[in-house]
């Protein structure tokens, strides 16, 4: 025979408090199983698991000093390297000299952590440039 319940009266919130929360959450990252085995066994919905993880992300990071908001869009300039190869000087036949630099192209990034500056080629790879820009910050 099934199991039932029955309710009278209105349905009441559950409270979770945070070690309680905090052991879900453990058991999710370190058991392997899925999100929706240990909802089921803690008789709660996996998007309620997922709040609790963001929000304990969130609380991290406000304490690591990190700010909370929307992602924001940093001002860009495009400038002429001056006496580079997109500069005004031109070979001898009226041209401008086309070297790896010039077909490659440059990007030069400014860490918002200080003056650091970065030069890196237009077609670095994209995981290589976040690995980069992850330890010229950390030092």
């Amino acid at each position: 025979m099934a199991k039932m319940e029955i309710w009278t009266g209105r349905e009441r919130r559950r409270r979770w408090s945070d070690e309680q929360k905090l052991q879900i959450l453990e058991e999710v990252a370190s058991s392997g199983v899925s999100v929706s085995a240990i909802a089921r066994r803690h008789d709660v919905v996996p998007q309620q698991i997922y709040t609790w993880r963001r929000q304990l992300l969130g609380k991290a990071r406000t304490e690591a000093g990190e700010q909370e908001g929307p992602p924001v869009f940093l001002p860009v300039s495009v400038v002429a390297e001056p006496g580079g190869p997109a500069g005004d000087r031109q070979a001898s036949n009226g041209k401008k000299p086309k070297t790896a630099a010039a077909r490659a192209g440059r990007v030069e990034i400014t860490l918002a952590k200080g003056a650091r500056i970065l030069k890196v080629a237009a077609d670095l790879d994209p995981a290589l440039l976040q690995a980069l820009i992850r330890a010229v910050e950390e030092a």
